[in-house]
Order: C-alpha cells, then structure tokens, then sequence
C-alpha cells in the first residue's frame, strides 16, 4: 500500500522541530536559493517515482486499488505543473531584471 505524508514545509523552523507549530522563520544563514529550488525539485522528483512504483504494482497486480496509483499519479502531476509554473515565473522575473536600464 502507498503510505502518504502530511505536507510539510521545506525547511522546518526550531520550534517545528522540537513539536510546536506556527510561525515559520528562516535564518539566513541556512538557507539558499539554491537548496530551496533543489528540494523542490527532489520532492517532485520522490512523488514521480512513487507514482511509478504505484503504476508497477498495479500492472503486478499488488494493488487492487485504482484509486490510490490515480491519486500517487495526480499529485505527482500537480507537484510537477506547479515546479514548472515556478520556473516559468523565475525565468520571467529574470527578463523583466534583465530590461531594466541603469
């Protein structure tokens, strides 16, 4: 059976961490640009191939549920138009960078 995870932040905060929840604060110091993009991109990249084992146990025959490989399926889909609307926004803000006189 495909086990599914609560969505959870990137890079929880110390208090998240220790079991509370609210506000998220990043430090600085932590955190790039580039690890948040390269999660993001691996978390896309984990859904893909759970969706994958999903679709190989079905044709196996150790799933006999549709509706958990559609649903493994959808929201590897999802994940991955919504890296893609991402990266189309970052590359339009890069242009728009790019046209500014100084």
């Amino acid at each position: 059976m495909i086990e599914k995870s609560p969505i959870s932040p990137l890079f929880p905060s110390e208090g998240e961490k220790a079991g509370f929840k609210g506000h998220i604060s990043f430090d600085k110091k932590e955190i790039s640009f580039q690890k948040v993009l390269t999660g993001l991109i691996e978390k896309v990249g984990k859904l893909e191939k759970n969706a994958d084992e999903a679709i190989q146990k079905l044709i196996s025959g150790e799933i006999g549920d549709i509706h958990q490989v559609m649903m493994a399926a959808e929201e590897a889909n999802i994940a991955f138009q919504l890296m893609m609307e991402i990266r189309n926004k970052l590359i339009e803000a890069y242009k728009e960078i790019m046209h500014i006189q100084i």
